[in-house]
């Protein structure tokens, strides 16, 4: 076969060695997420093993722990809409005057039809997170962090609470007053009304992504297959975290 498709699977073979190199670099430079060495979380290769770092906060942790009460007050807060399906990621700075910096970023399931009719020269492009930032008042601010621990965050991490990869739920971590903080809310009957901040991040969120809200799972999604498993799934996206102490501690068929 010639023309467009030939180039596309030239193109396909191309990723493919890009990933691998690129997956080598991660593997050698290691899986934490943190200090100068953090990994680019931006990078859809190194994602894969960065992943479950970043969505502990483990960076965020080892920051807070440093400078104590100097530390700024910073949050992160992720949504799993389904990992292979939607991802978003809020990241919130304070600033000294009491306002705050917004970083978005959102990812849905890749489209490599679209690619090719592109023909653009990113060849991770279908792998790469829409952004935006926005400047938030100290009005807001305080808006944000009551809407948050009305939600329960900073009331201790509920223990044992298991997060599958396939289902709907927000991990937020952050630091305040040289305190670590991490909580986590799964959808319960198709709804994530504890999740009290969720609008707010979203009236601040400019990606242009649309959100994809919970719904109660069928027996097909909601049943744990092991890597491999014949619901059909990337068996790379089919995962369950689980919360202990102030974080993610437990890790089940994690790729």
């Amino acid at each position: 076969m010639t023309g467009r498709s030939g180039t596309g699977l030239g193109i396909v073979a191309r990723v493919i060695a890009l990933l691998s190199a690129a997956t080598g670099t991660a593997v050698l430079a290691g899986c934490a997420y943190h200090g100068e060495s953090a990994t680019d979380i931006d990078n859809p290769a190194v994602q894969k093993f960065a992943w479950f770092s970043f969505l502990d906060g483990n960076d965020i942790r080892e920051a807070c722990a440093a400078l104590g009460p100097k530390a700024p007050a910073r949050y992160r807060l992720v949504y799993n809409g389904q990992y292979d399906k939607q991802l978003r990621v809020y990241e919130i700075n304070a600033t000294p005057a009491g306002g705050g910096n917004l970083h978005v970023r959102t990812k849905g399931g890749t489209n490599l039809a679209n690619w090719w009719i592109q023909d653009t020269a990113d060849l991770l492009a279908p792998w790469r997170w829409r952004e935006s930032t926005a400047a938030l008042s100290s009005a807001e601010m305080t808006q944000f962090h009551k809407a948050l621990t009305d939600s329960g965050y900073g009331s201790g991490a509920p223990q044992g609470l298991r997060l599958p990869s396939q289902d709907f739920y927000w991990v937020a971590s952050g630091c305040e007053a040289g305190q670590f903080h991490f909580y986590a809310w799964r959808a319960k009957k198709g709804r994530l009304d504890a999740a009290k901040f969720q609008d707010f991040l979203l009236r601040h969120d400019g990606t242009g992504l649309a959100f994809k809200p919970p719904y109660v799972l069928g027996v097909e999604e909601s049943s744990y297959r092991p890597a491999g498993g014949k619901n059909g799934r990337n068996p790379s996206s089919n995962f369950t975290v689980e919360v202990r102490g102030e974080g993610i501690g437990g890790l089940i068929n994690a790729f």
